[in-house]
């Protein structure tokens, strides 16, 4: 018994002289600082010492931050067993390494912190079939055997309660980084990517399978390759494919995954990572969501963002070839904001080469679902052709959704079809096969009745689980069909669509009266260079790069456009000019810029700019500042300055033209211009015949409405159908909705609709005609 305390106090951790000396010093000053207060709930902590140390000037806090963690881990743990009276008979020189007198004995009875600490030990209950420890028989206190680490545990069990590490955490070791080739995909599962693929072959091939070429002719090999597009279009599909393909050593990192919350960790992993490609090259490695760790340096909101862009140049700068041994690595990385990535990762030598993963075209997602349903069982009736021309604007993410929404829809037919089988064959189910009746049904109530949809349920599982498919009863295989399909178009919405890109409009040619004139010169200016883009190049000129329509609203302008569109199978983005205006300084700007990178994305594409007199207006002295940025920015795209134009038309239309900028009507720019005027007397005849074919199906046009439509004089088509619409509120009033419109209802309504462009309007058009021209045979 008297030698107890000596043995405890042998066995506790001795402090260092040097860094434990200084961290144990200050601890005991804060502590005493918060007594002298009268903080009497205070309680020292791991992370109260470590902000003190960090915050002072003091030599501490230049110390190694490992070595400082676990020192004051270390004196906590000390002063914390001095504070429960277990270590009052010791001097501060005991703790930093002094040893205690051979024979000293201690009269102090054990402390109420030693008694607290054995009955701790008691109510940790022993492992299952495990034997009591065998303890030191002097470390025992009336008959109780005393743990000899009891002191270290209750102190880990208090810091693990106050969320603090626990003393002398282990670090877990670094998980080993996974080099093999991925082995779910190969390029056959990838479809309509022709072009990127032979890309990535002139890039990719020969730096991975014959890197002695280049060491041989001192050429050095491609560092990185950017692949960027709209979210959806297989951008990191393709990396892994490509990968498979080659069967080299590749490493996939994903960029969230490399941020850390301490400092030095993120850029830590960044080395790790290429350190392991150096090693085992010739490597891949790719770098998914790169935007992520990557911003603008000048706009980054945290140091930590600008050192991990700063650790990544540096990584890219060291795979030359005289670094590597010789063994090339190649960085692939992927993102759908490439204008938001730092200027210097897209220089020579880094990521110098870029692939743009657009918007699938019509064939291109004929040739996507072909290779998305290549092992699925399809019935005869699907026609690609049909669902690639009744899906704009699907990526390949889209066209997977709309294969797996069919497959779900067949999958449904099939039950269907179990649950028909289950309701005309004879099954005994039990109502109450599931529950006790006694639990449903108190004895001294009536069971209430079964509901027909639970008693068909219960049947289709009983059927199910009875019969087998191998049965013959039902088919053996699901087959999706041409119908499943069709079913699941609406139930999918595309992600161009979503994410503000373009779609091919549904309207043609057919749906629009008259214009005949003006479709001749869409189709030469337009149309025939997205259909055919060689045909101008072949005679040695360039095909005119835009078009503006103007005049009277309502004569079919926004119309003619979305018809080009559809004509030529081009992508279509609509832009309203006010919608981009933007009260905050330089989004306006950015809105148009936007424009142009998603048409960019979306080649061939016919841009539409409706009302452009709200947009560029003249730039004069009472014209403000921002406008004129605004101005000023659309002119340098459309001279390409912002990036490459080809395969982007542009359309703009307007009922103002005498107000928009004059730059934008130079040649190079909105060099063509078309009047689409007020309809003359043939042709408002043939735009009403339009109209009732298209509106009312089950009506016939007659003389009567031909008079009607050539008595209209000064009416646009917006006019024309204004008229139809009130000739059918005039028949709905007469109860004649079954019979239809006739031509007394329409005359009715001529005598309530006044058409929309004044003769004062008229004047002011035919000057500008004058002043202008039509454009009608200019072009052809």
């Amino acid at each position: 018994m008297p030698g107890m305390p000596s043995r405890i106090s042998r066995n506790r951790r001795s402090l260092g002289q040097g860094l434990d000396r200084e961290v144990y010093q200050v601890t005991r000053k804060i502590a005493d600082e918060r007594t002298q207060y009268g903080d009497t709930s205070f309680r020292l902590s791991f992370a109260l010492v470590y902000d003190e140390i960090r915050r002072s000037n003091s030599s501490l806090n230049r110390k190694n931050k490992k070595l400082l963690e676990d020192s004051i881990e270390r004196v906590i743990e000390t002063i914390e067993q001095e504070n429960a009276g277990d270590s009052a008979c010791e001097s501060a020189d005991e703790h930093f390494g002094g040893r205690e007198s051979e024979g000293a004995v201690f009269t102090k009875p054990p402390s109420n912190g030693l008694n607290r600490s054995i009955v701790g030990m008691w109510s940790v209950a022993s492992p299952k079939g495990s034997s009591t420890p065998k303890l030191d028989g002097d470390a025992s206190l009336n008959g109780a055997a005393i743990p000899t680490t009891n002191e270290t545990a209750a102190s880990n069990k208090r810091r693990q309660a106050n969320g603090e590490p626990l003393s002398k955490r282990r670090k877990a070791a670094p998980a080993a980084i996974d080099k093999s080739p991925p082995s779910h995909i190969s390029l056959a599962d990838v479809g309509g990517v022709d072009n990127v693929i032979q890309q990535f072959e002139d890039l990719l091939v020969l730096p991975m399978t014959r890197p002695e070429i280049y060491a041989a002719s001192k050429v050095q090999p491609p560092r990185g390759v950017l692949i960027h597009g709209p979210p959806g279009c297989g951008k990191t599909m393709i990396a892994n494919a490509f990968a498979a393909e080659l069967g080299v050593n590749f490493i996939s990192i994903s960029a969230p995954s490399i941020v850390s919350g301490m400092s030095g960790e993120s850029e830590k992993a960044l080395r790790d990572h290429f350190d392991e490609a150096r090693k085992c090259a010739p490597c891949l490695v790719f770098i998914d969501e790169i935007d992520a760790i990557t911003p603008k340096r000048e706009s980054a909101q945290r140091e930590m963002e600008k050192r991990i862009v700063a650790q990544l140049l540096t990584c890219m700068d060291d795979l030359a070839l005289e670094k590597t041994d010789g063994k090339p690595i190649v960085v692939l990385a992927a993102t759908n904001r490439p204008d938001s990535l730092d200027a210097a990762l897209r220089r020579g030598g880094r990521f110098d080469k870029e692939i743009n993963m657009t918007v699938p075209s019509e064939p291109v997602r004929g040739q996507i679902l072909r290779a998305l349903t290549r092992e699925t069982n399809l019935a005869a009736d699907v026609d690609f052709d049909l669902l690639a021309k009744r899906t704009p604007g699907f990526v390949g993410a889209d066209l997977n959704d709309l294969v797996s929404t069919a497959g779900a829809a067949a999958i449904k037919r099939y039950l269907a079809v179990l649950k028909s089988h289950s309701e005309t064959a004879t099954i005994d189910v039990d109502m109450d096969s599931t529950v006790s009746k006694e639990k449903i049904h108190p004895p001294c109530a009536e069971p209430s009745p079964v509901s027909s949809v639970v008693t068909s349920l219960r049947k289709l599982i009983k059927y199910t689980k009875e019969t087998s498919s191998s049965s013959g009863t039902e088919p053996n295989a699901i087959e999706i069909s041409q119908k499943d399909f069709l079913t699941s178009l609406p139930l999918v919405q595309p992600s161009a669509l979503r994410e503000g890109f373009a779609t091919i409009p549904t309207t043609t040619f057919a749906d629009i009266g008259a214009l005949r004139q003006h479709r001749t010169e869409l189709l030469s200016t337009i149309i025939q260079p997205i259909l055919d883009p060689g045909l101008y190049s072949r005679v040695g000129i360039t095909a005119p790069s835009g078009m503006l329509l103007w005049g009277p609203p309502g004569c079919g302008k926004t119309l003619l456009a979305k018809a080009v569109a559809n004509e030529s199978k081009a992508n279509f983005i609509s832009v309203k000019g006010p919608e981009l205006l933007n009260k905050y300084v330089g989004e306006s700007e950015r809105a148009v810029r936007q424009v142009f990178v998603r048409a960019r994305s979306s080649v061939p594409v016919v841009i539409f700019f409706d009302e452009l007199d709200a947009l560029v207006p003249r730039r004069d002295g009472a014209m403000s500042e921002a406008s004129a940025r605004v101005v000023n920015t659309l002119l340098t795209e459309l001279d390409g300055v912002g990036g490459a134009r080809e395969g982007i038309y542009i359309i703009a239309a307007t009922n103002r033209p005498d107000i928009i900028d004059p730059a934008m009507l130079r040649p190079g720019r909105l060099e063509t211009l078309l009047f689409v005027g007020l309809p003359s007397a043939e042709e408002r005849v043939e735009i009403m015949r339009t109209l009732v074919h298209k509106s009312l199906k089950n009506v016939e046009f007659t003389r009567q409405m031909a008079e009607v439509a050539e008595a209209c004089d000064g009416f646009s088509g917006a006019d024309l159908e204004a008229l139809l619409r009130r000739a059918g509120y005039a028949a709905i009033r007469k109860g004649t909705v079954a019979r239809g419109i006739d031509g007394e209802d329409l005359q009715r309504a001529r005598d309530e609709v006044r058409r929309s462009v004044s003769d004062k309007d008229l004047v002011r058009y035919e000057k500008l005609k004058v002043e202008w021209g039509t454009g009608i045979g200019g072009a052809a």
